[in-house]
């Protein structure tokens, strides 16, 4: 009955691949009527174990049939072969394990049986979620009586990410399409979904065997052992790790899981996601690491602080997170360490808000209050301060500092470091004074390059780390040697920024010489400021400055003093 669309099909499949294309059978191609039994019978069979080299073209053929409504004829067990028409779909396009690289081999990326794999499965997601939006939306049969299963739900879900090889703008576009049904809505609504049926019984088996040993098997901090580290065995590396060489597409479901997941349902289930999420941390691969990165950020505001620090889990996270920041060149790659370390920072000031800036419970009002009470309380708030601090000073030294002795060649990075002191230094407040030693070097060593105007927004970078370091550290900015050491990072600065050309015309001209125009602006904003930093304090600017002065007066208006002359 489809002989001519299977062969119009396969046709069709071997004609160059578009991922925009949208695939479909011409109507002259495909039978003149046909019911949604025969469109099972024949091309799926009753056991549905035909030869899966035809799945690619029988998916095509079933968008392409349920694509010509007026063709179908409806039967009274149209619910029934839905039912089975959709699970069939949702084997059919689950990725497999052959189109995911599991190293950096180069080989591997170029590999022609895996590029043709890869092919294939993009083709099978789009063709296989568009027949599921058609089948979900048939006339009469939008509101099904039979619930849709798991095991469908899931393989929607396997292509929600845009991170993932196997999924197009089109697959996603469609499984958003597909997801927003209120059937397929009431399904994944269901108060056992996200819990039970995909943490309890599809998650939590596949990472059981790789477990960190910094927690329990009920999600908690373990205590630390004294015994001999466990020599790592590489042959047990696939049986260890289902998820990552079996079903590769467990993290796409346990990112959906966690981003969908109320606040209320994770204070009963959140031991069913920190052993996953600590073992995608601890997993090698930058393309692991950083979708594990992204959903520590995500998962973090939703757990109550309480949970974090009574179960010690404040700690594993911290140390499993600091280490990522110095995934640094040229152990790890330039543009991989550009990868990792925003999200590694933001995961870590995400932890930090959530320890120390989400609303606790206060205590009561009453005026009964007793003295030792009040005195306990002013202890714990004490002890928190402490901890807070501890937490940024650690942050600081371990990661910030220790990253930039490592990698100061590297202008990159050092910018991404200057960034992540942008928003460390107001956590910190005076605080930060203890580090001026080892904040203001890496400041001047972008306002005081030679070559900065080869990287003005780079610049641009530190003088916005400089003026939050000037508005939260005044009392010592404006002291003795720090204030020298400012006045010469912007006089440089300002020096080097002068002598850029705009360009010679042109959109990229014209770019540049606006750019050069702004950096001059916040030079002179940064400044101002820094000049009144000092005012009041044991200094005069102005004379201090004389010298520079009768050199070249332009320096002057740096700081706004060419207004106050007399």
């Amino acid at each position: 009955m489809f002989t001519t669309a299977l062969k119009a099909a396969k046709t069709k499949l071997i004609k160059p691949y578009d991922e925009d294309e949208t695939l479909e059978l011409s109507p002259q191609s495909l039978p003149e009527s046909y019911s949604l039994a025969q469109l099972h019978d024949e091309l799926v069979g009753d056991d549905g174990k035909q030869n899966t080299n035809d799945d690619l073209p029988n998916l095509l053929i079933v968008a392409s049939c349920l694509g010509e409504s007026p063709r179908l004829k409806r039967q009274d067990d149209d619910e029934e072969y839905i039912t089975k028409l959709s699970l069939w779909i949702s084997k059919a396009i689950l990725p497999t394990a052959e189109i995911v690289i599991y190293d950096d081999a180069p080989e591997d990326s170029t590999n022609a049986s895996r590029q043709k794999a890869l092919h294939a499965a993009r083709r099978k997601g789009g063709l296989g979620l568009k027949s599921l939006l058609r089948l979900f939306t048939l006339p009469e049969t939008s509101k099904p009586s039979t619930p849709i299963s798991n095991q469908i739900l899931i393989s929607i879900l396997a292509i929600t990410s845009p991170r993932d090889v196997w999924s197009t703008p089109i697959s996603l576009s469609t499984s958003a399409e597909v997801l927003a049904l209120p059937s397929v809505q009431s399904a994944l609504q269901a108060p056992e979904f996200i819990p039970a049926d995909i943490l309890q019984r599809f998650i939590r088996p596949l990472f059981s065997a790789s477990k960190p040993s910094t927690i329990t098997s009920a999600g908690r901090k373990a205590m630390p052992s004294s015994a001999p580290l466990k020599r790592y065995d590489f042959n047990e590396e696939r049986a260890t790790k289902p998820w990552l060489y079996e079903k590769v597409y467990a993290i796409t479901v346990l990112e959906w899981a966690v981003g969908t997941i109320s606040s209320n349902t994770l204070q009963t289930s959140w031991p069913l996601i920190l052993p996953p999420l600590l073992t995608l941390l601890d997993t090698p691969g930058t393309a692991i690491l950083t979708r594990g990165l992204s959903l520590t950020t995500t998962l973090l505001p939703k757990l109550p602080p309480q949970t974090l620090s009574q179960t010690g889990l404040a700690s594993v996270f911290s140390d499993a997170i600091i280490p990522t920041t110095l995934h640094l060149p040229s152990i790890t790659p330039l543009s991989e360490s550009l990868e990792i370390l925003p999200l590694a920072y933001e995961a870590l000031f995400t932890l930090y808000d959530v320890l120390y800036t989400s609303p606790s419970s206060p205590p009561s009002s009453s005026t009964s209050t007793s003295t030792s009470l009040k005195k306990n309380i002013e202890l714990q708030s004490q002890a928190q301060e402490k901890a807070r601090v501890a937490f940024l000073d650690t942050i600081t030294r371990k990661c910030i500092l220790s990253a930039y002795l490592h990698v100061s060649e590297h202008p990159p990075i050092v910018s991404v470091l200057i960034t992540q002191l942008g928003t460390l230094i107001p956590r910190m407040g005076i605080h930060a004074t203890k580090h001026l030693k080892d904040i203001m070097p890496i400041l001047a060593s972008v306002l005081t390059d030679p070559f900065a105007g080869a990287r003005l927004q780079d610049v641009r970078g530190a003088l916005e780390t400089f003026r939050v370091l000037v508005l939260n550290c005044w009392a010592r900015v404006r002291e003795g040697v720090w204030r020298g050491e400012g006045v010469r990072m912007l006089v440089v600065c300002w020096t080097v920024v002068g002598d850029v050309e705009g360009g010679e015309g042109g959109v990229d001209g014209n770019t540049k010489t606006h750019l050069v125009e702004k950096v001059r602006e916040e030079i002179k904003v940064t400044g101002r400021l820094f000049a009144k930093a000092i005012e009041g304090g044991e200094a005069d600017l102005r004379t201090e400055l004389n010298p520079l002065l009768d050199v070249d007066e332009g320096i002057g208006e740096v700081f706004g003093l060419n207004s106050l002359d007399t």
